[in-house]
Parts: structure tokens; sequence; C-alpha cells
């Protein structure tokens, strides 16, 4: 079965997929689609880097994920994933 995408009349996605792994990339495609803007500012939150587009009060915020280091911490949660499903 080919990957199918459509929207309703609302805008919500609709999938359909010939097995699981081509449901979640089809789920991924949509989702970075309606919420790329989204993704870009969670990415800079990980990173402690928010504060150069949102100014100056999310300085809290970026100096607590780059002493905690969200963004290594998620590398090697990725990294851990794909050794453990390729």
């Amino acid at each position: 079965m080919a990957t199918e995408i459509y929207r309703d009349a609302w805008g919500i996605p609709h999938l359909r997929a010939g097995s699981a792994a081509e449901l979640a990339h089809a789920q991924g495609l949509v989702t970075a689609r309606d919420r790329a803007w989204q993704l870009e500012v969670e990415r800079h939150r990980a990173q402690g880097t928010s504060a150069s587009f949102l100014g100056e009060s999310a300085l809290p915020w970026d100096r607590f994920a780059r002493r905690a280091r969200l963004d290594d911490t998620a590398g090697r949660c990725f990294t851990e994933l794909e050794r453990r499903d390729p």
C-alpha cells in the first residue's frame, strides 16, 4: 500500500500507510510541515540559544539548558535509539 496523506475540509491530516514504519514517516512529515516553527524554537531552547531571538527574558532558561546540557543529552538519547533500532 502506498502512503496516503490528505487533509479534510478543516485542514486535519489523515494518514494511511502499509506499515507502522511508513506511517511513522508520514506522521513525521506532517508534523514537520505543520510545526516547523515549534521544532525550531525547541531546538534553540535545548541548545540554550533562545534569547538570541526571544530576548533577554529567555536568558534564565538558556543558562539552565546549557548547565543541564540538554542538547548533549538529547544527542546521546538519539544515538542510543539508533543503535537499538537501526
